[in-house]
């Protein structure tokens, strides 16, 4: 074909394809050509296809401000307000049904999503239903509605506003991600649907992912919202930024002095920073607004007991008995309460017993009625404290409290290899608690593995010299690797300012280092005085006694020895020998 031909026949076909419009418009419907392309001839050999555009669909809010429906997809309180102001009427007749519908859409966003900021807003009522306004009411029964195509923001918005208004939505988790993924495609910068996203990735486990919507959310559209903010805390605190949880969540107190969630996260954050004052101090802030709360009462007992101020902390807990709110929380109360202040282990363990009877499968419950078994020696729900560790740790086999109750238990029985073996394994962890490490300096020590014991111990005292579990250990490393000189030193700068615990060890250890046997026993009646149930120091006079063959006063300290550790064997079965000895 000749470049002449071309343009001939180009010319030829927009001339047919002109005069073929012409006559087309003034011709009546029926006349019209129905097929979407026509086929118009040039020649006896040629065809030109002409294709004619399908009629674009008419979007049901055509009739809404371009500037308004922005303003809805950004979703936040302040431009749902102004597009609200915008569109509403006085008279309820005015309406026509688009606008009646985004009325409704706007209605439930701040209804469902900025509840703090609701207002006197009026939806008009819907008289022709649509799929917009079917959403809306799904959202405002609590149904995630599954017939929305995502065709457009507001469509993939909607459906998943529910999961801000009920807790119950996980099967439709995965469901809301991609529908809100879909609409953050229409609309990224959309303040309503981040924090909707940032919401759901809280409640899936996701906190730091939540956090880079959230903040997003929190932008130059809606800086300083509640909703928001208190959500960000929330995803601090997840994350343990737990300084700006707490001040995040103080800001918004000042604003909302009365919000007990705001009271809760702030209340939950200063305890994860073990300031115990002010976490009280925003316990009280709630019991005042909700008084009968039985968790908040026993959140409030939890840090008496801490504080020592076990005689409050009792008297709360019989508050919660008399009205029969005895909860999980309440039997690990009222058991570490019997433990730790009326030292009455007994009690103790059927208050563990009664616990693990209601909570059989509660991994806490079976740590505190494996701690209380170990304690008393006693069997709880016919089990003993190896055997209640061990079936904690088939529900959390890395659980650091069940394998120490374990080398405990294996400590006690003079199973020292075995003890060595787990906790070697448990000090390699990242992230020990410092408790494993202790126990684990005890187990050398029982092997004459010094100089391993002696490396723990050094390294805690090093990092941290005022903690007195860190000076207690060092010190028996120092004497036990025949160090006396330097232990004896350490022991003189701490006795004048240890408290009466501290100083009934310290008396102990030296009596280790003594040259007479005066000296030692006056060191170790100085323990006692300082701390009567000092265990060690007693069976330390035990031993000297039942050395000396002095039979009654070896007895005499082996009795409270038996009293304070009743569930060790060999302290039992040595004080059987001596009521033999005695009968002679």
């Amino acid at each position: 074909m000749t470049r002449l031909n071309f343009i001939s026949r180009g010319w030829h076909a927009f001339m047919v394809v002109s005069i073929f419009a012409l006559f087309s418009c003034g011709s009546s419907p029926e006349s019209q050509p129905k097929a979407v392309e026509e086929n118009i001839v040039i020649d006896d050999s040629e065809a030109v296809y002409v294709p004619v555009a399908s009629p674009k669909k008419k979007s049901f809010f055509a009739s809404i401000k371009k500037q308004d429906m922005e303003a809805i997809e950004i979703g936040s309180p302040q431009s749902l307000r102004q597009a609200y102001n915008n569109l509403h009427k006085s008279v309820e007749e005015g309406y026509s049904d688009s606008e009646r519908t985004i009325l409704n859409i706007i209605s439930v966003m701040m209804d469902v999503a900025w509840p703090s900021e609701k207002g006197n807003m009026v939806s008009p009522r819907i008289i022709n239903t649509d799929q917009y306004s079917g959403i809306v009411d799904s959202v405002r029964n609590g149904i995630y509605d599954l017939s929305a195509d995502s065709s457009d923001f507001l469509l993939s918005l909607l459906p998943s506003l529910v999961i801000l208004s009920s807790s119950n939505m996980s099967e439709y988790y995965g469901k809301a991600e991609e529908s809100l993924s879909k609409a953050l495609e229409f609309r990224p910068d959309s303040v309503i649907a981040n924090y909707v996203m940032g919401v759901l990735y809280l409640r899936t486990g996701r906190a730091e992912e939540a956090l880079k919507h959230l903040n997003t959310a929190n932008g130059k559209y809606s800086a300083g919202t509640k909703e928001i903010l208190l959500a960000i805390a929330d995803a601090c605190f997840e994350t343990d930024n737990l300084e700006l949880a707490l001040t995040v969540g103080e800001q918004l107190l000042a604003r909302n002095p009365q919000d007990t969630m705001i009271l809760d996260l702030c209340a939950r954050s200063a305890y994860a920073l073990g300031d115990l004052d002010k976490t009280e101090s925003y316990i009280v802030r709630i019991l005042l607004l909700e008084p009968d709360n039985a968790d908040y009462v026993l959140f409030r007992a939890r840090i008496l007991m801490q504080k020592q101020d076990f005689i409050r902390a009792s008297s709360l807990l019989d508050v919660c008995a008399r009205k029969n709110q005895t909860t999980r929380e309440y039997y690990i109360l009222r058991a570490r309460l019997q433990c730790d202040w009326n030292k009455n282990y007994t009690s103790a363990a059927e208050t563990a017993s009664k616990a693990l009877e209601l909570y059989p499968d509660d991994l806490d419950i079976m740590l505190l009625a494996a701690e209380m078994a170990s304690l008393t020696g006693k069997s709880v729900n016919g089990m003993s404290a190896m055997e209640i560790a061990r079936k904690a740790l088939e529900k959390d086999p890395s659980n650091s409290k069940a394998n120490e109750i374990c080398i405990s238990e294996m400590y006690r029985n003079g199973e020292y290899q075995q003890a060595y073996a787990l906790s070697s394994r448990m000090v390699k962890e990242q992230n020990v608690q410092k408790s494993v490490l202790y126990t684990h300096i005890d187990v050398c020590l029982a092997l004459r593995r010094t100089t391993e014991a002696g490396n723990i111990a050094g390294r805690l005292y090093k990092e941290n010299p005022g903690d007195e579990e860190a000076q207690m250990a060092y010190i028996k490393v120092l004497a036990a690797s025949g160090q006396g000189g330097t232990a004896n030193q350490l022991i003189a700068k701490l006795l004048p300012d240890a408290n009466a615990k501290m100083k009934s060890f310290l008396y102990y250890e030296r009596s280790f280092l003594q040259g007479t046997e005066d000296q030692i026993l006056s060191d170790l009646r100085s323990s006692l005085t300082a701390n009567p149930r000092n265990k060690d120091s007693l069976y330390r006079l035990y031993q000297i006694y039942y050395n000396k063959k002095d039979w009654r006063r070896a007895q005499y300290y082996l009795k409270q020895v038996v009293a304070l550790d009743p569930a060790n064997s060999i302290y039992v079965r040595q004080n059987s020998e001596l009521d033999k000895l005695l009968k002679r």
